[in-house]
Formats: C-alpha cells, structure tokens, sequence
C-alpha cells in the first residue's frame, strides 16, 4: 500500500512535470512570434519613413509627415495598450510557471523523502533461502541463551539452599561444640566432686543432682550414637555364646588403658521376662553386692543411683569403688536397650605399693530382643542378651595403667561376672516360681 501510494506520487510528479514544459514551450513560441512580429512592424515603418516620394510638393509633404506622425503616434499607442494587455499575462504565466516548477521540485523532493523513509518497512523483501539460513542459528543461539538463563536460576536457588544448609549446619556444630565443652566441664566437675578424703572411703558418698544430669546426659548421647547400629546389628544375631575382653593400650578412637567387656548369650526366656528382671533389680537399689546404695526415681524409665561395694583380690588386698551411676531404659523395634553411665573412685590399702586412687568412667549398653528361630521375626521362648561395658581410667600415666590392669581390670570382670551370674539365677528362679504356681 505504501510503494502503491509513491508509485502514484511519483506519476503525478512526472505528469505535472511534462505538462510544465509543454506550456514552457508554448510560451516560447508565442513570444517568439510576437518578438518577429514587432520587429516587422518596426522595420516596416521605418522603411516608409525613410523612403518619401520626392516629387511630393512640400505641402503634400508636410501633410503625410503629419499623417505618418499620427499613424505612427495611434501605432505607438496602440502598440502601448497591446504592451500594457500583454505584459500582466505573460509576468502572470510565468509567476504560474515558476510556481508550477517549485511545486514540482517539492513534489520531487517530498516523493524522495517518503521514498528513504519507507525503507525501513519495504527491506524485509529479502531472498527466503538466504532468511532461513540465518534463522536457524539465530533459533539455535536463542535457546543456548534461554537454557543457560534457566541454568543460572537453578544454580542460584541451589546455592542459596546451600548457603542456607550450611548455616543450619554451622549451627549444629557450634551448638555440639557447647554440648562437648559442657560434657567436659560437668566431668572434670564430677571428678573432683568425686574426690574422696581420707577415711572416706568407708562410706557411701551422695552425689549431687549436677552429676545425675551430667550421665543423664551421656545416656542420651550414647543412644543417639547407637540408634543407628542397632537395626545393624540385628542382623547379625549369633547362636553362640561368645565373650570379649579388648584393652587399647595405643592412641586411636579411643583413650588408652579403655577396656570393653563383650559379652552375648542366648537365654531360654522370653524378652519380656530378661528386661523386666534386670529393671526389678534396678529398681530394688541394685544387686546384693553393694554394702550401700541408694536409689533415685528420675522419671518412668531412669533411674539414679550411689553404692559402694568391696572387692577381694587374690592376695588378700581389697579394692572399695564408689560409684555414681545413671541407668536409662528404651524400648525399640528390635527390642529392649538398657544404658548406663557411671563416675567410680577406687580406693586401696596395698602392701606393695601403699594406698591408692583411682578415678575412672564406665559406660553399659544391654540390649534384650527375641532370638527367631529358622530366620523367623517372630516372638519366641529364647532370647539374646547382649552386654557391652566400657571401662576408661581418667589418668593414663604409666604408673595408673600399671594398677589398672593390676587392680581395676580383675575387679571388674570380677563385678561383671557376679552380676551376670545373679541375673541368671534370678530369671531361673523366677521361672522356677512360675512352674511351682
């Protein structure tokens, strides 16, 4: 529609532009005729002027002087008039011509203008093989572009997330960290709380609540420590009784002079009747080996307690150990799990190296669940009792781990294996009691 609108611009300009010159040169040649007339009238008069008959008598002459000068006077003036007519139309026709001229030159440059300033809109006529060429890797770099726009959004929302992880993160160390540091403070506190004074030795000593929450708070850790292990393990439920006793005498995960009591055997009761055995004697105050204890009702299913017990050694000496513990009770889907965690001064009168004490932290972890028969899952009439204890003396000189394995080490598997026995006789004589009824 545009190029139609200069194309019929252009037309009228080039019509209005011979139409111009057609009059132009109509003009020119009126008055070139007009031009040749007045010359011939000039040239007429003056031939008649000039060639007077002479055989004409003055009179005669003086009387065609008089008519010529009067023709040539009315000729004058007529020649005048014509001028004075003649004149205005021709300034006229060639003030319209000079117009008609300025109008065309505008028009030209009007057609021109719109020319250039519709090229913009007529370029697009282009060859169709040469655009889809260029188009397809114009698609090609606009999706590269959009892909790499999408991919920078997904890597900054997961940046973000990650800035966001690792400051929950950071978070949950330093809040370890604190719990760590408080750990140790409580224990360097119950230690020297812990502390006993000479002739102390003969009597039960209370701890303070402070302690209590102190292993509370070891059991709690031990638990979430073991969580995780102990589907594990229950896989790996063996038939035969086994025990272990391991000392770590080198620098590794754990401190020197620990020692760990394994020990897992199949009893012919059911899980029930193991676990709620062990917690009856917990909460009677202990086993009968203590000289002194006393109990404490935390909640449903802790228990506190202080004891003292004496153990004979082979050569006559005795060891007293004093002891501050805390037991706590789970119940999980593999079974009943029992942690204790405990504070020990051991005093000795010996006669080889004089009197002595020791301070040192024990750790118990006593797991019960149903032993299935043939792979079964299913509840039975034998179960498992697995029992762990951890023995870690609180000076690793080479003087404390000499009395260690010497003194501490014998009495307390001796501990160990008393009060295993004592809970298999209470669960036979309970079973006992159960057949006689």
């Amino acid at each position: 529609m545009r190029e139609a609108e200069l194309h019929n611009a252009s037309s009228s300009a080039s019509v209005a532009t011979a139409e111009c010159n057609d009059i132009l040169e109509a003009f020119l040649q009126d008055m070139s005729a007009l031009d040749q007339r007045e010359l011939r009238l000039t040239a007429t008069a003056s031939t008649a002027k000039v060639s007077r008959p002479s055989s004409v008598s003055a009179p005669r002459s003086r009387q065609l002087t008089r008519a010529q000068d009067r023709n040539t006077l009315e000729t004058a003036a007529t020649r005048t008039v014509k001028k004075k007519r003649l004149n205005p139309s021709w300034i006229k026709r060639k003030r319209e011509l000079e117009a008609l001229r300025e109008e065309t030159e505008a028009l030209k440059t009007r057609v021109e203008f719109l020319r250039m300033k519709g090229i913009p809109a007529t370029t697009p006529r282009v060859n169709e093989p040469e655009t889809l060429e260029l188009k397809e890797p114009l698609e090609k770099e606009r999706q590269h572009c959009q892909a790499a726009l999408e991919e920078n959004y997904l890597l900054k929302n997961r940046l973000q997330d990650y800035v966001n992880l690792s400051g929950h993160l950071q978070t949950v160390l330093t809040a370890a960290a604190q719990q760590k540091n408080q750990l140790i403070t409580m224990s360097f506190s119950a230690a020297r709380n812990l502390r006993m004074e000479p002739g102390a030795g003969y009597q039960l000593r209370l701890a303070s609540p402070s302690v209590f929450d102190m292993l509370e708070e070891r059991v709690n850790t031990r638990f979430r420590e073991l969580e995780a292990s102990l589907n594990d393990t229950s896989q790996h439920v063996s038939s035969v009784d086994t025990e272990l006793i391991q000392v770590y005498n080198k620098n590794g995960d754990r401190n020197m002079g620990t020692v760990e009591f394994k020990r897992a055997q199949l009893l012919p009761f059911q899980e029930t009747a193991i676990s709620g055995i062990i917690w009856s004697i917990v909460e009677m105050g202990g086993f009968p080996d203590g000289h002194d204890s006393r109990i404490i009702r935390r909640s449903e299913d802790v228990y506190a307690m202080d004891s003292r017990l004496t153990v004979c050694l082979d050569n006559g000496d005795s060891v007293s150990m004093n002891t501050h513990s805390v037991m706590k009770r789970f119940l999980t889907t593999t079974g009943t799990v029992l942690l204790l965690e405990s504070n020990s001064d051991w005093t000795a009168d010996l006669e080889d190296s004089g009197s002595w004490v020791q301070t040192t932290d024990e750790g118990g972890c006593f797991v019960i669940r149903s032993y299935g028969i043939n792979g079964s899952r299913d509840p039975s009439d034998i179960s498992q009792l697995h029992s762990e204890l951890t023995l870690r003396p609180s000076d690793p000189s080479e003087n404390a781990r000499r009395t260690v394995n010497d003194v501490v080490i014998p009495s307390f598997r001796e501990i160990v294996e008393s009060r295993h026995q004592f809970v298999e006789n209470a669960l036979f004589d309970c079973l006992r009691t159960t057949r006689v009824v």
